[in-house]
């Protein structure tokens, strides 16, 4: 059992205990005062019934003779012992026959219940428990509107079976009591235990995922907070997975386009030294050009690291995204009609200020283009637009680049964005570019407070889109 499951245990089984007990020490007293509220009136109506009785005897026979019978008839099922004396204290009659012909003071028998016959007292009664000493305590007295005839409150007479009943329904409370506890423990032990193992389940996969394996999963078999707790797990597994994988990806891309122009300078510049390249101009500029393109590579993924960190610094100003897209149409064009292909331009009239980094911006739409002019065959046509659009209710502007390419697959468009993707058809690394382009968009874009995406129809072309949010005031 888990150091979870010993808390849990403990804290059922003190709850258990404190509720059952309590609840079984309230159910007990209430049901002892009740049951003695039962047997007050009870005995109240008894003895309000003997006073009737003796005082209509009396009435009717004017004396006492032959009253014993009378008192063995009303003391009945009852119990107790019936003692009746005349106005003098001389005891008259006894249900066991001990006390008759002896005087009440004699057993300190006091205060008994007043048998009026027209408003003048014909004696007393006295309702005794069993085996009363001469002592006379545990009479009773009968209650009219909650006082005896003198005035005093009524002594509780409770016979031997009563007691005997309350007793059991005492014992039946308490054993009532600790079967529902029982009960009550072993369903919260299941509850518990229905808790803990998918936590225990948790902790193992989160053992295996700090081992290294990735992969790991758990099945999720509810929908309340725990099942949750396990999508979140399998969702962050998901990320940790997919992440390591873009890592390793990340390794042996960095790799291999390191790799292509180092063995370029270092063939060139090994058949330099072995005289089998001249050095001249043209294997000079191959060294230069190779150069270029580490450096761009290098540079392309600093860019990268410091958006994604946010450290990257933009030199945020008031600019017009319109002429930005205007000044690289310009310069895309000339690349276009050495391809032959038609690039047009579409501006909607409307508010273009935004504040951005110029430069960033630039390196934006630019990669966009490039990466459109390297993806149209020739006699293909590139649209560049811009126009006023509302992203989740926020103004903003939006830069479209669609062309009539190739189209990228369906299950590719998800990841186009990622750093060294290509979609393995026709957009190969003998196409040029770093692989880096598109992301650094992304991010370029993520650090403007913008939103990029792309739409594609496979066989019919893309269309790239950035959205960046309007100046205000």
């Amino acid at each position: 059992m888990s150091r979870l499951s010993y808390k849990i245990f403990g804290a059922l089984l003190l709850t258990v205990l404190l509720s059952v007990g309590l609840t079984s020490f309230a159910a007990n007293q209430l049901t002892a005062s009740q049951f003695r509220q039962y047997i007050i009136r009870g005995n109240n109506e008894f003895i309000t019934s003997v006073e009737s009785t003796l005082g209509t005897y009396y009435a009717q026979y004017q004396s006492w003779n032959n009253v014993d019978n009378i008192l063995v008839q009303l003391l009945g099922s009852n119990g107790g012992r019936l003692v009746l004396s005349n106005a003098g204290g001389l005891i008259l009659a006894d249900t066991e026959n001990k006390w008759v012909g002896h005087l009440t003071d004699e057993y300190n028998l006091s205060d008994g219940n007043t048998v009026s016959v027209s408003g003048t007292a014909a004696g007393y009664f006295y309702w005794l428990g069993s085996d009363i000493s001469a002592s006379g305590s545990g009479y009773g007295k009968g209650m009219h509107n909650g006082q005896n005839s003198t005035g005093n409150s009524a002594v509780t007479i409770i016979t031997e079976p009563q007691q005997q009943l309350l007793d059991e329904m005492n014992r039946s409370i308490w054993i009532s009591g600790a079967l529902a506890g029982l009960a009550a423990l072993g369903l919260g032990l299941l509850l518990a235990n229905q808790i803990i193992r998918p936590i225990n389940i948790l902790n193992r996969s989160a053992r295996q995922i700090a081992s290294g394996k990735l992969s790991q999963r758990v099945k999720v078999n509810s929908r309340d907070e725990l099942g949750e707790l396990a999508e979140s797990f399998n969702h962050m597994a998901k990320n940790l997975e997919n992440n390591e994988q873009s890592r390793q990806r990340l390794l042996a891309d960095i790799a291999h386009e390191l790799r292509t122009p180092l063995t370029v300078i270092e063939g060139t510049v090994d058949g330099m030294l072995d005289g089998v390249f001249a050095a001249d101009t043209h294997h000079l500029t191959t060294i230069k050009e190779e150069s270029a393109t580490l450096t761009r590579l290098i540079k392309d993924l600093r860019d990268i690291s410091l958006a994604e960190s946010g450290k990257l610094k933009l030199e945020m100003a008031q600019v017009d995204i319109a002429d930005i897209v205007q000044r690289q149409a310009r310069q895309a064009s000339i690349l276009a009609k050495d391809k032959s292909i038609s690039l047009i331009t579409d501006i909607s009239s409307g508010s273009s200020a935004i504040t951005g980094d110029a430069i960033r911006l630039n390196q934006i739409t630019s990669n966009l283009l490039s990466n459109a002019l390297r993806h149209t065959p020739t006699g293909g046509q590139i649209t560049l637009s811009l126009k006023n659009m509302l992203y989740q209710g926020k103004p903003g502007v939006m830069v479209s680049v669609a062309d009539t390419g190739e189209g990228i697959p369906p299950a590719d468009l998800p990841h186009i964005f990622d750093r060294f993707y290509r979609v393995t058809t026709s957009r190969a690394r003998s196409e040029g570019g770093s692989g880096l382009g598109l992301a650094i968009v992304k991010e370029m874009t993520e650090a403007h407070g913008g939103y990029v995406w792309a739409e594609s129809t496979l066989g019919k072309g893309s269309t790239f889109n950035y959205w960046l949010p309007v100046s205000r005031g």
